[in-house]
This record gives structure tokens, sequence and C-alpha cells, in this order.
């Protein structure tokens, strides 16, 4: 049997529930400090609320949060996940360089530099020009 969550609630409880899991290995770890359960009741209620109001309005981000995009939207989605990979890229290139001059382990830093390499070089193959 197959469970049709609305468009308009498919983001918050996306947020909600990435936000449990993190939240439940955060007091595991930590304890039911003050901090860790301020920052787990904001992620866990207050932006799936906002999420689900935010989505419920006729613009272009309401559009985005229930997924509902026209061409127009969906390449400006386009643009600003490409600019978020820039600067990840950019920020993983600085934190590399900053391991290195403070000579601490370099292999988180060298993965997560690695892997916008790795998957450029995957959607250049995907979706590259097919030259026949």
């Amino acid at each position: 049997m197959s469970v049709r969550i609305p468009a308009r609630l498919r983001a918050p409880l996306l947020i909600a529930v990435a936000g449990l899991a993190v939240g439940s290995v955060d007091v595991a770890r930590y304890g039911w400090a003050a901090g860790p359960v301020v920052v787990l009741a904001v992620v866990v209620v207050g932006v799936p609320v906002v999420l689900y109001r935010w989505g419920a309005r006729d613009t272009d981000s309401g559009a985005a949060i229930r997924r509902q995009l026209d061409e127009r939207q969906a390449f400006q989605r386009l643009r600003v996940q490409a600019l978020v990979g820039r600067v990840m890229t950019l920020a993983a290139a600085g934190a590399f360089l900053g391991a290195v001059g403070a000579k601490a382990t370099l292999w988180p830093f060298a993965v997560a530099l690695a892997l916008p390499v790795l998957s450029a070089l995957v959607g250049r193959a995907f979706y590259g020009d097919r030259h026949q």
C-alpha cells in the first residue's frame, strides 16, 4: 500500500525527520544539555512549520517548496544549486589548505575536496555532449 504525501508537506517532513535523526544522535552523545535541546526544537518544529506555511504561498519559493516548478523556476533552482556547488567546492579547498597549514588530519578534507571533482566528472559523463 502506497502512502501519498501532499506536495506541500514533503519538504517539512523531510526536514523534521532529518532534524530528529541528527538531534537524537546529538542527544545520545551529549545528553539533554540546553544547547542541543534548543537547536533540536528549532529544527524539528520551527523550520517545518515555516516551510509548511511558506509552501502555501503562490510565489516562486512556495512552488519550489511544493516541487511544482515551471521552466523559469526550475532554471532559477538550477542556478542556485550551481552557486551552492561552487561555494562548497571553494570552502572544501579552503578547509583543505587550512588543514595543511595547521598540520591537521587531512583525509576528511581531501574527501570533501574530491567529492565535487568526482561528481563533476560523473556529471560530464552522464550529461555531457554525446559525439557519435
